[in-house]
């Protein structure tokens, strides 16, 4: 970075000519740099791990049938840019095409893995080669670096009053702070959902309307409502548009 001309005492033309010149290319560089941050294509990252994946039998097996499933899925509905990567044992990995659709897809790998519990790390950054796959392989950035740092947070986060399972880093202060409150209230109302409940709300959203649900699951549609109002499913879906809103204005991402 150039540093500001200062302290420059001498009051002869040439001086002070020089002094002009230094100042508008420091505003100059300024200015680029500033353009440049504004114009720089920002993404989201997904990391999550599963809690106890040692204690599931055949976890390889399910892991790798879900992440088939899901990343066919989220691609076909443009959420992410190619399919999850797994990093290690019980963790993976995505990018999301815009960063404002890391909230349908969280909320996505939570219907998806349920029973299993999920851990999982949104940043929002710059990323290197996005499009390279598998991302572990080839991609980098800030994005990465901040979806490990929420990650971290969640893995010490045992000691605190509640259990956080969602955590984001987006650079921006009042971002995150929206953002986490979100999730610390959808955490909550996640771990009351019963096995039907999920199951209720995965063919709603998988099918798209109350009415296809009850059909498939064989009730009556007030029964399929009353199941999702319990779940207090509205709820969590109303706070993640809510959430993806927020980055849209924050990030200047919407249209």
């Amino acid at each position: 970075m150039i540093a500001g001309p200062h302290n420059v005492r001498s009051k002869s033309p040439r001086v002070l000519l020089a002094r002009f010149y230094a100042i508008a290319l420091y505003l100059h560089v300024l200015m680029q740099a500033s353009i440049r941050s504004k114009s720089a294509r920002l993404y989201a990252v997904v990391t999550a791990d599963v809690v106890g994946s040692r204690r599931i039998r055949d976890f390889r097996k399910k892991r790798d049938s879900i992440l088939r499933a899901i990343s066919e899925t989220q691609m076909k509905r443009h959420l992410i840019l190619s399919p999850y990567a797994i990093t290690v044992w019980d963790e993976f990995q995505a990018i999301m095409t815009r960063p404002d659709l890391f909230p349908a897809a969280v909320l996505d790998l939570r219907r998806h893995f349920y029973p299993m519990q999920l851990r999982i790390g949104i940043g929002i950054g710059q990323v290197t080669d996005p499009r390279k796959s598998p991302i572990n392989q080839f991609a980098g950035g800030i994005a990465f670096e901040r979806a490990r740092a929420a990650m971290d947070r969640l893995k010490v986060a045992k000691a605190k009053k509640y259990a956080a399972l969602t955590a984001v880093d987006s650079g921006d202060r009042l971002v995150d702070l929206a953002a986490n409150a979100i999730y610390q209230l959808q955490d909550t109302l996640n771990r009351d959902i019963s096995p039907a409940q999920w199951k209720t709300a995965t063919w709603v959203a998988r099918l798209g309307s109350q009415e296809q649900a009850a059909k498939k699951l064989r009730v009556n549609i007030s029964t399929v409502s009353r199941t999702l109002r319990r779940a207090r499913y509205w709820e969590i879906e109303a706070t993640s548009k809510a959430l993806a809103q927020i980055v849209q204005e924050c990030f200047g991402l919407a249209h």
